[in-house]
């Protein structure tokens, strides 16, 4: 065979080898699946060289469907090159850095809507807010921030729209001290959050809580409470304390449950007529009471009957 037919043929097979494998590509992309190496996987979308005075927006995240063979973790690279651009929008190609072990790649969208800022910043106080509320009985005695002021970085229409940047407690599971991670968020004067185009530095917080129990004063009455019998055919009249309720200061948890104190037992041995007693109050556990004592005035009666109390 003539070398000219020779390498005619040989031209001819490399073509159909690549039209094939084009075709291949082309199905495998668009509508093939070959889900036995097919992973479709989200990943970030990094934006390279975006020059140092602006800022950039756009999508923070992009789909990437592989196929091929792959062993352990896939580190998977997709970025936009805003090299060499200015201000204003653009629309330009999502690229994926090689992946080992991958036979074919494609990227989903193909192409994204960015915006190239001002890059503005200004520092803020970083203020607190309490998410959920501490247990029953406790309430927030001091918090403190460190760091307690941040900077607020990006387009300058975002930077623009915070007045606050804010640190949520959850104290529902803390009691007496404790230090909390909390992540910023940045607020506009609507209290609603700022996020576009918008970074936070630091972006997270520890918070140093102080907790204490809440104490709770009230009025509760006075009950008194007696030792001993009256002499045979006498039986109790009217007994008051003077003052009728004194004032109980505690823990709220405690507090909250008592309605009333008890005297020590005053002793009504032999008694056959009215008397005048200081009696001591049962102090409760966790609280104080004020006054501590009161005056009770007893009144022995005889009783008709000669029964004897």
């Amino acid at each position: 065979m003539p070398d000219r037919h020779r390498n005619q043929n040989r031209t001819g097979l490399k073509i159909a080898a690549l039209l094939m494998a084009v075709l291949l590509w082309y199905y495998v992309v668009t509508q093939g699946d070959l889900s036995a190496g097919a992973q479709t996987i989200s990943v970030p979308l990094q934006y390279y060289n975006v020059p140092a005075d602006l800022n950039v927006s756009g999508p923070t995240q992009v789909e990437v469907k592989i196929w091929g063979t792959f062993h352990g973790n896939l580190n998977v690279v997709a970025f936009v090159d805003v090299n060499g651009l200015g201000e204003g929008a653009h629309t330009l190609p999502v690229k994926l850095g090689s992946i080992q072990g991958a036979m074919f790649t494609s990227v989903n969208p193909k192409q994204v809507e960015i915006k190239l800022d001002k890059l503005s910043e200004k520092t803020l106080a970083i203020k607190h807010e309490v998410k959920q509320n501490p247990p029953t009985g406790y309430q927030l005695a001091s918090v403190l921030l460190a760091p307690d002021h941040c900077l607020v970085r990006g387009s300058a229409d975002s930077v623009s729209q915070v007045t606050a940047v804010v640190a949520s407690l959850d104290l529902a599971n803390v009691q007496n001290i404790a230090t909390i991670k909390s992540t910023l968020k940045a607020i506009d004067a609507n209290g609603k959050m700022v996020t576009e185009g918008l970074q936070i530095v630091p972006a997270t917080v520890n918070a140093s809580v102080v907790l204490e129990k809440i104490q709770l004063s009230k009025k509760v009455n006075v009950k008194p409470t007696y030792s001993g019998s009256l002499a045979a055919g006498f039986t109790l009249g009217e007994v008051k304390s003077d003052p009728l309720q004194v004032t109980l200061m505690g823990d709220q948890t405690r507090v909250e449950a008592i309605n009333e104190i008890n005297t020590k037992p005053i002793d009504i041995s032999g008694k056959q007529e009215d008397f005048v007693t200081q009696a001591e109050l049962v102090q409760p556990e966790g609280a104080v009471l004020s006054p501590s004592r009161v005056s009770v005035t007893v009144r022995v009666i005889k009783s008709p009957a000669g029964g004897a109390q």
